[in-house]
Order: C-alpha cells, then sequence, then structure tokens
C-alpha cells in the first residue's frame, strides 16, 4: 500500500490519500479540508478512491468530505456511530470554526469491524477520548490514528466530548497491540511508529 500524507488547512491536519493493493484503488482518510488539492492529487495518480475513513468527527477533519462526494459521487464514509451527529449536521462553532456542510452515505463502524476497502484488509479500533468516537485504522502497513496519538504526544482531552480517563484506557490498548512495529500516521505532525512510540511517549509509557 502505498500512502501519501497530504498536510491541509488552518490546523494542518495531516489527510491520508492511500492506494490500495490493486493499482488505481484507493481510499482517503481524514479529508480536512482543500478539496480542489485533493481532487488534483487523485487525478495526477490517477487513483480512485472507494471510500473515506474518518478517524473522528471534528470539523478540521473533514471540510473536505461534501465536495469529494460531489466529484466521486457520494462515496461512502465510514465513521464512529459516536461521532456521526457532528459530521451530519450543518453547524457553525462559533467565529473561530467554519461551517461544515452536511453530507451523506455515510456507513457506521464499530470496535473489532473488519473492512476491505480497495483490496486492502483494515481493522477498526475505538479509542476514545480526544472524542466519543475517536477509532484507528489499523492495515498490514500502517495505522491510522487521527487525533488519538501524535509523534511524542496525544490528543487533546478538553473539548467538549473529550475524557482523559477514555484516553488512558485507549493507550493502553495501543500498548497492548500484539503487534512489534509499524508506521503510526497521526492526524497532524510527522509520521512516527508503534515501537518509538512505546519508548518515547511519556503518555504511552505511563500505560502500560
Amino acid at each position: 500500500m502505498q500512502i501519501i500524507r497530504v498536510p491541509v488547512g488552518a490546523f494542518i491536519t495531516n489527510c491520508y490519500i492511500a492506494e490500495g493493493q490493486e493499482p488505481g484503488r484507493g481510499f482517503l482518510v481524514d479529508p480536512a479540508d482543500n478539496p480542489k488539492k485533493l481532487i488534483s492529487i487523485l487525478e495526477e495518480k490517477q487513483i480512485c478512491p472507494e471510500a473515506i475513513l474518518l478517524t473522528h468527527g471534528h470539523y478540521d477533519h473533514i471540510l473536505a468530505v461534501p465536495k469529494l462526494q460531489e466529484r466521486w459521487k457520494e462515496i461512502p464514509v465510514y465513521c464512529n456511530a459516536k461521532d456521526i451527529p457532528e459530521s451530519l449536521t450543518e453547524y457553525d462553532m462559533g467565529q473561530q470554526f467554519p461551517t461544515v456542510r452536511a453530507f451523506k452515505n455515510v456507513k457506521t463502524i464499530e470496535d473489532g469491524q473488519e473492512l476491505v476497502i480497495a483490496g486492502t484488509e483494515i481493522t477498526v479500533m475505538e479509542t476514545p477520548g480526544h472524542t466519543p468516537g475517536s477509532v484507528l485504522f489499523l492495515t498490514k502497513d500502517a495505522i491510522f490514528t487521527g487525533d488519538t496519538i501524535f509523534q511524542g504526544s496525544i490528543g487533546r482531552t478538553d473539548f467538549e466530548g473529550g475524557n482523559e480517563r477514555q484516553m488512558m484506557q485507549s493507550l493502553r490498548k495501543i500498548n497492548n497491540l500484539a503487534i512489534e512495529d509499524i508506521t503510526l500516521c497521526p492526524g497532524h505532525g510527522d509520521t512516527t511508529t508503534l515501537k518509538w512510540e512505546r519508548a518515547h511517549n511519556s503518555y504511552l509509557k505511563m500505560c502500560r
């Protein structure tokens, strides 16, 4: 699987374009903003996205969804049910945040669910803490971690819906994965590895 990291938007959110096991078939993770740029990359690389995966429903991870669904005929959006209301409703969180257009064709996902998208096997892992419906997407090549874990840090829990206790439980769950090492693709910042985070991320070290 080939993964392209595309930082976009005011909060420099990482959108990931993944080409699956079969050339030309792919999916997106957290299309945060700048749909024109994302569409341009997909067309240049000749990748047809078959789904959009959302690690959580915060607006800075979903802004490009409506335009992508216009371009690729309402491709399905996979999201945990606990985060759907925020992503389905047109809302305005105040002057600091833009309004997010509602989008369609949402498919709910839950912990342990197995997906096959663009020929790629993907496992859903619920990791509440940053939001009630935060999830990780595990593949054999990488884990898309959203705002649960970053390089050397973790996502904030002081936003509405955040929960520090749940975050600690989620980090323990990550620590207990029966995987020695794998690339982690976070929602912000550089990619990292599970092995490095276990050794250096103080939050993960506290949750062993």
